[in-house]
C-alpha cells in the first residue's frame, strides 16, 4: 500500500481476524517478538522483504502484544526496548507490508503449534515463505522448534528458512545482550548492536525546578513502565522537541543525591539551543555516548560547574560528530 508520496505505508493489524483468508497475495512471514528490533531481527526482516518481493508478495510480520514473558513469567519480564510505536516505525523503514500484532493471552499460549501452523500461518497467513531465528520455539510451553515448522510447512505448503544468529565481538547479537549494556550505561555499545541509538519515547512533566535555578533548565520526561532505561549517569543525547526538530542535549538519570535522599530515579534533559515550554509534549531521547557517572556534590555551586563542564563535553561529542561526518 502506498501513500501519495510514493512511500510504502505499512498495515498493522492488532488480531488475526482482521486478516484476510487464502484469497490475499502470497506473504512472506517473519515472525518473533522483535524487542528493539536490532542487527539479529533485522537480518530476519530484511531476508523476509527480498522473498516477497521475488515472489510478487507481501512481505509480513507476525509478532506479540505485550511481550510473552507478561503472560508467561510477569514477575521477570524484561524491560521493554523499544514501544510498539517505536516498532512500528523501525518495521515500516524496513520495507514491511504488513504487521501483525497477536494479541499475546493465555489461550493464545495455549495453541500447540501444529494449531498455530495451521490456522495463522496457513489458514490466515496464506504464508508462501517463513523466516524465524534459529533458536525460534513457538506453541505451547514452546515446544515447537524450527525444526518442527520446517516440516509442518511441507504438509502445508510453505517453505522455511532459519535464519542464523548474528555475531558481532565474538558474541551473539541477543536483546538480553543489549538490555545488559543499557543498564549498565554502555549506549554507544549497545547502539552498535541495534544498529542506531537507543531510544526513550515518553512525555514532559513538570520538575522541582532546580536545573532553572542551576543555569539549566531541564525537560523531565516520563516514560512507560518497563522501559529500558539506561544505568544511573549523565548522558550525551539527542532530543527530537518536535516531529522534525531534533536538538543536541544532554541528560542526567539518577535519584539527584545532591538534594535529595529519595531514591526516586528523574530523567532530566537540558536541551542546547532551546528555549521553550515542553510540559505536556510528547519527546524523544537518543543516547549517544556516557559522559559520567551520579555522584553527589558538597554544593549547588559545584554542581552548577560540573553541569557545565558536562555541557561543554556534550557540545564536544556534537563537534567531532560534525567534523567526521565531513562536508
Amino acid at each position: 500500500m502506498y501513500q501519495r508520496d510514493g512511500s510504502r505505508k505499512m498495515r498493522v493489524y492488532r488480531s488475526i481476524e482482521e486478516v484476510g483468508h487464502r484469497g490475499d497475495a502470497p506473504r512472506s512471514v517473519a515472525i518473533g517478538t522483535f524487542d528493539g528490533f536490532h542487527l539479529g531481527h533485522r537480518a530476519i526482516v530484511t531476508k523476509a522483504v527480498q522473498a516477497a518481493r521475488a515472489m510478487e508478495g507481501a512481505a509480513c510480520v507476525l509478532t506479540f502484544e505485550p511481550h510473552p514473558s507478561a503472560i508467561l513469567d510477569p514477575e521477570n519480564q524484561p524491560a521493554r526496548l523499544c514501544t510498539f510505536d517505536q516498532k512500528v516505525s523501525l518495521l515500516e523503514e524496513a520495507g514491511v507490508d504488513e504487521l501483525v500484532a497477536l494479541p499475546f493471552d493465555e489461550a493464545f499460549a495455549a495453541l500447540g503449534p501444529a494449531e498455530f501452523s495451521e490456522l495463522v500461518l496457513s489458514e490466515r497467513l496464506n504464508a508462501r515463505q517463513v523466516l524465524v531465528g534459529e533458536n525460534f520455539r513457538f506453541g505451547h510451553r514452546g515446544a515447537g522448534t524450527a525444526e518442527d515448522l520446517l516440516a509442518f510447512g511441507r504438509a502445508r505448503g510453505f517453505s522455511v528458512t532459519a535464519i542464523g544468529l548474528v555475531i558481532a565481538s565474538g558474541k551473539p547479537v541477543s536483546s538480553t545482550r543489549i538490555r545488559a549494556l543499557i543498564a549498565e550505561g554502555r549506549v554507544e555499545d549497545a547502539a552498535t548492536l541495534l544498529g542506531r541509538p537507543h531510544a526513550l519515547d515518553g512525555i514532559v512533566e513538570g520538575g522541582a525546578g532546580r536545573g532553572r535555578d542551576l543555569g539549566s533548565p531541564t525537560a523531565n520526561l516520563d516514560v512507560p513502565a518497563g522501559s529500558a532505561v539506561p544505568g544511573a549517569g549523565v548522558y550525551v543525547t539527542r532530543t527530537t522537541v518536535a516531529p522534525g526538530d531534533v536538538r543536541p542535549s544532554v541528560t542526567s538519570i539518577g535519584t539527584n543525591p545532591t538534594f535529595e535522599t529519595a531514591q526516586v530515579v528523574r530523567i532530566e534533559t537540558f536541551i542546547l539551543h532551546f528555549a521553550g515550554d515542553l510540559y505536556g509534549r510528547p519527546q524523544r531521547l537518543e543516547f549517544l555516548a556516557w559522559i559520567r557517572a551520579q555522584r553527589a556534590f558538597p554544593d549547588a555551586a559545584a554542581l552548577r560547574r560540573r553541569i557545565a563542564a558536562d555541557v561543554t563535553a556534550a557540545r564536544d561529542y556534537f563537534a567531532r560528530s560534525a567534523a567526521d561526518a565531513g562536508p
